[in-house]
């Protein structure tokens, strides 16, 4: 069984600790566990990583959880939806459904009711993507053929960085192969995750803006595919440990590693 990751989106801090802390993620094989406060900045996080399961509460401020799950439906079937209330309406929950989730919980959440479900889903997707490569079994790479498209790949990633919609999917359907296939074999000639691999292409390019132009970091967000200069910070800080603003600082006296 391969390695998992989840996004929760919950506008409560405390709902999001305790989801984080309440769950044995090992025991599910989740790898990675991403969090947000809002339907703006979770749809945001899934054009940058690669996300295969969202928990959301329904009831948030600015957006809910069945806006998310609408838009999830509409860009990125692939993930797999849970919702949780603390409403037990009917309504919400036939329409949650409607738009794709796979189940719902009531608050307060029983953890291992929570964990059977991400099981289940984890079954799903493992099931799904191995019947999709067995399809390409047969038409299977030769290791050059792997390269070439490896290659490609970054190439295409070089070309459009810009793109805010820059994921795995996008990628895959530009050199006509499946997502999963796609992100097997990029892993293997290169040692990293496709969406890592984009990332770290994006803060690459940002640090060289930073240190070369004085462009504003609302553009350079913008260069680089990010919409948000809010976002942007916060993936700058949690990979280079420092946000733009301290890096360019950094480099205009000459301090610190700027590579």
């Amino acid at each position: 069984m391969r390695e998992f990751s989840v996004l929760l989106v919950d506008d409560e801090e405390l709902a999001l600790v305790g989801l984080e802390e309440g769950v044995d993620w090992g025991n599910v094989d989740v790898q990675k566990i991403y969090k947000s406060h809002s339907r703006d900045t979770a749809i945001r996080m899934l054009k940058t990583y690669a996300i295969d399961i969202i928990i959301t509460d329904i009831e948030m401020p600015g957006g809910t959880g069945l806006e998310l799950i609408h838009w999830v439906k509409e860009n990125k079937p692939e993930v797999e939806a849970i919702f949780y209330t603390g409403h037990a309406e009917f309504a919400y929950v036939q329409e949650a459904l409607r738009l794709g989730a796979v189940d719902y919980l009531l608050k307060p959440i029983e953890y291992p009711a929570l964990e059977k479900i991400i099981s289940e889903i984890e079954k799903k997707i493992y099931t799904r993507e191995k019947e999709v490569d067995f399809k390409e079994f047969v038409d299977d790479l030769t290791e050059e053929s792997q390269v070439e498209v490896v290659d490609q790949v970054k190439q295409l990633i070089a070309e459009n960085i810009s793109l805010g919609n820059l994921q795995r999917e996008e990628l895959a359907n530009m050199v006509h192969l499946s997502p999963g296939y796609l992100s097997r074999i990029f892993k293997k000639e290169t040692g990293m995750p496709l969406s890592d691999y984009i990332i770290q292409k994006r803060i690459a390019i940002a640090k060289q803006l930073l240190t070369k132009t004085n462009l504003p970091i609302t553009t350079i967000a913008e260069r680089i595919g990010l919409s948000y200069a809010s976002y942007f910070t916060k993936l700058f800080k949690e990979k280079v440990n420092m946000t733009p603003q301290e890096f360019r600082q950094n480099a205009k006296s000459g301090k610190g590693n700027t590579e």
